[in-house]
């Protein structure tokens, strides 16, 4: 008699715990259901505003080059005639205005087109500390000649460096590469079939 009722009661507990996992299992499918297959019913759009939040960095320095120039000073009343030469190190930095920056979205061949802007010098860094002088003219040694010999290497730095193709160019393949970094991971999330080109 024991037997029967322990049996009775055992087969109870797993009626009523297949009715509880029942109920767990049409909750989760109610809930968590319409997550897995919303990317499927209706896909987020890949628009040019969400693409631009992503790359709103304004300036961007995407290069930088260190510089040890030697800049000639010439006397400011006979400018035929050398008053010193002053040596320095100096760090330039090269990028782009990503605010310029033109996004074009092909829906119908699914082609994101990404034009940057042209490539700048952004900044000029000369350490002062680093100056170091050979006076040709003893009278140019002056308290004055470190502000006049900073000018100087700053001018003197930024002309070479504004000549100085592979500057511009690693400028630009960084900028390439920052572009592609920022966007691909949110694309190929929303739609795989869409190609990002960068000119």
């Amino acid at each position: 008699m024991e037997e029967k009722q322990t049996t009775v009661t055992g087969n109870k507990i797993l009626k009523r715990l297949s009715a509880i996992i029942l109920v767990i299992l049409v909750i989760v499918a109610v809930v968590v259901g319409p997550k897995i297959t919303s990317k499927k019913d209706g896909p987020e759009i890949i628009s040019k505003a969400t693409l631009e939040r992503i790359i709103n960095i304004s300036d961007l320095s995407t290069f930088e080059a260190v510089y040890n120039g030697v800049a000639k000073v010439m006397n400011e009343k006979k400018p035929e005639n050398i008053d010193y030469y002053v040596s320095y190190n100096a760090k330039v930095k090269a990028g782009l205005d990503f605010e310029k920056v033109d996004l074009e979205i092909d829906k119908n061949r699914k082609v994101i087109t990404v034009k940057l802007p042209e490539i700048k010098i952004t900044d000029v860094n000369v350490d002062i500390a680093s100056l170091d002088y050979i006076f040709v003219n003893d009278k140019a040694n002056t308290e004055t000649v470190s502000a006049q010999a900073y000018e100087k290497c700053i001018e003197d730095v930024t002309n070479k460096s504004a000549e100085e193709e592979a500057i511009y160019t690693l400028a630009e393949q960084n900028a390439h590469n920052i572009i592609e970094a920022l966007i691909s991971p949110f694309v190929k999330q929303l739609d795989e079939e869409y190609q990002l080109v960068i000119k």
